[in-house]
């Protein structure tokens, strides 16, 4: 059982670091343009919804910041690591005054206003790798399984969309029972 949860992170860390180094080669121009790409694909969900989780993209991730000046008229959230030991994460409103960065390069927000995540019509899930049966894997830390598992326990409407670029969907990945599958993934040319 050890070695087979062994095996299952190494496999993962493996197409991970794969992946990675493909978003990593990626110039300036192409993460701007399939960015623009997969933002037009996005639209018909963000339309008809009101109150949306994104992340705050860094290095060469998708731009989906760009929403917040595409739709400002929407209300935008943000996650926040609250508990590093349980993997736990709030949101809050975004605000661009009280962004601070984390330690491990992204902004989150200085305030401790918190949110309902009931609200969210839509959370919009990070990952650097996604298959054909909307699987995931992220960074490896549990925090975006942790909190999905929470927000659709106590929001069955609520969509969970994935975003990335095309070459981060592969046919399958290795998956856990923890992990929460999603309801779309979006990229430059696909919505799974």
């Amino acid at each position: 059982m050890k070695n087979e949860k062994l095996n299952l992170q190494l496999e993962k860390d493996k197409i991970r670091q794969e992946i990675l180094k493909k978003r990593n080669n990626l110039s300036t121009e192409e993460v701007e343009k399939k960015s623009d790409l997969i933002i037009q694909n996005l639209e018909k969900f963000i339309k008809n919804a009101e109150n949306i989780m994104i992340f705050m993209d860094m290095k060469n991730e998708v731009r989906i910041t760009k929403l917040m000046k595409l739709y400002p008229e929407k209300s935008f959230f943000i996650p926040k690591i609250t508990d590093s030991k349980n993997r736990e994460m709030k949101i809050n409103k975004y605000n661009e005054n009280e962004l601070v960065l984390h330690k491990f390069g992204y902004y989150e927000s200085s305030s401790s206003d918190f949110y309902n995540e009931n609200i969210l019509d839509i959370v919009i899930v990070p990952a650097v790798v996604f298959d054909f049966e909307k699987n995931r894997i992220g960074f490896g830390g549990g925090y975006y399984d942790t909190f999905l598992k929470k927000v659709r326990e106590k929001n069955k409407k609520v969509l969970f969309i994935g975003i990335c670029y095309d070459f981060q969907i592969v046919d399958e990945v290795p998956t856990e029972s923890h992990d929460m599958i999603l309801n779309f993934i979006v990229s430059e040319n696909k919505v799974i």
